[in-house]
């Protein structure tokens, strides 16, 4: 038996993970493409995200006052191209030499970006939704009460607040549409909206926030990547450095993220997402099957409970159930992060077949509600099976002993080390956008800047080991921000000036909607203030909030 553990070391677990990635990239990257690519002639359709501009310099036309395009190359699956030989109508970027927008022509007779149904797009916006941060919110409910009736503010409070961010994310699209004039063919980013309606001038204050909030996720995956790690390390019998939190996550960092995270390519990252959707609808299951009152977590004397520590046993009726009390903001802030993804509604709505305004809010009401759900069950689940106890991270809480807890932080790490390139792409590029204003980036800079980044979230993550506290802080200042603030300034500014333009009507309607979205604003900004001051008192000064 001692051999079988020493075989099934941690090592083993790194091995395993870095060879299911590695897999992965390699198959895709065997795919033909578009271009030249040896031993294939062969053209596929390429999606739009994976046309990334490395250099494009804009200059103003002196006699008609537009802008046009000099040096423009892209790379197309690791592929380099010129203007010469893709135009900008194949790859459907704006054409500004004509002034008509995205062009939507199409490459060797297949459609460049492809459309998603609406059962994709749902499965997607869902799948978008739903990450690490799910785990945390049994511990949202543990703030503020232990006995069950505490499921019942929670679960309202994760339906009021669901409704309140699928407004704000429908609105996004809205931006664009409301604005017959608009001479965008696709649809505005938060950003965008923000710098037209608003002003250049603030427009950094959302850059910022666009890259504080991939910063805040990424600063929990590592974290919560260290405690996987660590757990499943003790399920397989192993000691002393080979159960080290510390020595795994930094091994799991330079062996693995570190090389993922300097992909220029991402597209073969896909086959990952399907196992962390597929692990996170797994996990649940495992969760609700571990509430059950036959379960071995509610028999006293069982070998799980006795493999754990009394802090982290089934705990209820201690508190009772505090809903009007200030803890309750800690689960509101959980719930904000829970639900964001609203840096990518303007995505989903291109991509979406036939994105009717009808459409779209079909889109938006189906998977928002599958997520309000998925959140629930995985709250509900973990609250009543250990009440109070409930850790930041409710994997935390089962024994070690427990396979169905170690086959579920398995799929959680393994979706967590696909996930984490993808989320660093975008930590980059809002950093970039901060630092050199749309302008080319050197090689060295980056390369400078993927170490720096991710040597300061792993040191980060060793020391801070709550990642329920970054969960609720990252959702209370930037989730209130993106998710009740953002977008209502910009409704705001944008039916001002159309009413102002005589482009809309006033009505009791639109002057309805418009107090609806300062309550918005001011809402999201005593979540803020409030919730950021609760979780930190909570965490640091826990008798005040009794």
């Amino acid at each position: 038996m001692k051999t079988f553990h020493t075989f099934t070391s941690p090592s083993i677990i790194a091995f395993t993970l870095t060879l299911v990635i590695l897999s992965s990239i390699y198959t895709a990257d065997a795919l033909p493409s578009i271009g030249t690519r040896s031993g294939s002639n062969t053209a596929r359709p390429t999606p739009l995200r994976q046309l990334q501009p490395l250099y494009f310099e804009r200059i103003r036309n002196r006699n008609q006052n537009q802008l046009q395009p000099t040096s423009l190359d892209y790379i197309i699956d690791d592929t380099e191209f010129s203007q010469n030989d893709i135009s900008l109508e194949t790859i459907g970027l704006p054409d500004y030499a004509t002034g008509t927008g995205t062009a939507t022509a199409t490459a060797t007779g297949n459609d460049v970006c492809t459309k998603q149904g609406l059962a994709s797009a749902t499965f997607n916006l869902v799948k978008a939704n739903m990450g690490s941060g799910v785990l945390a919110l049994p511990a949202g409910i543990a703030a503020f009460g232990d006995v069950p009736s505490a499921i019942i503010p929670a679960a309202i409070l994760m339906c009021v607040l669901g409704s309140f961010s699928a407004y704000s994310f429908y609105m996004i699209p809205r931006l664009t549409r409301l604005d017959e004039s608009n001479c965008h063919k696709r649809t505005m980013s938060i950003s965008q909206a923000w710098e037209k309606e608003v002003g250049k001038d603030s427009a950094w204050i959302v850059s910022l926030c666009c890259f504080l909030t991939p910063l805040g996720t990424a600063l929990t995956f590592s974290i919560v990547l260290g405690d996987m790690l660590s757990m499943l390390a003790q399920s397989v019998g192993a000691s002393g450095m080979l159960m080290s939190r510390p020595a795994l996550l930094m091994g799991i960092t330079s062996a693995v993220l570190y090389p993922l995270c300097r992909l220029k390519s991402l597209a073969a990252l896909s086959p990952v997402s399907i196992v962390g959707v597929t692990g996170m609808c797994m996990t649940a299951i495992f969760m609700v099957l571990r509430a059950l009152p036959t379960s071995p977590y509610m028999t006293a004397g069982s070998v799980f409970l006795n493999s754990i520590p009394s802090i982290s046993r089934p705990s209820f009726g201690l508190v009772g159930n505090n809903a009007l009390s200030p803890s309750i903001l800690v689960l509101v802030s959980m719930c904000a992060t829970s639900l964001l993804v609203h840096f990518s509604a303007h995505d989903f709505c291109d991509d979406l077949k036939e994105n009717t305004p009808r459409r779209m809010k079909k889109l938006t009401g189906m998977a928002f509600a599958c997520t309000v759900i998925m959140n629930i069950i995985f709250m509900g689940a973990g609250f009543l099976t250990f009440g109070g106890n409930c850790k930041s991270m409710v994997l935390n809480n089962y024994s070690p002993k427990d396979i169905g807890a170690t086959v579920s932080r398995l799929i959680v790490a393994i979706s967590l080390v696909g996930s984490y390139p993808i989320l660093f792409r975008a930590i980059k590029s809002s950093l970039f956008e901060l630092s050199h204003k749309g302008k080319e980036v050197p090689e060295k800079f980056n390369k400078m800047a993927t170490r720096s980044l991710l040597g300061f979230l792993t040191v980060t993550a060793l020391f801070l080991k709550d990642a329920g506290i970054v969960v609720s802080l990252n959702g209370a200042v930037m989730g209130s921000a993106i998710i009740y603030a953002f977008p209502s300034i910009i409704f705001l500014k944008l039916t001002q000036r159309l009413v102002s333009q005589g482009k809309l009507v006033k009505s009791k309607k639109l002057s309805l909607e418009r107090f609806a979205n300062k309550c918005l604003i001011g809402s999201g900004g005593l979540i803020a203030v409030l919730g950021a001051a609760v979780i930190l008192l909570s965490k640091f000064k826990p008798g005040l909030m009794v």
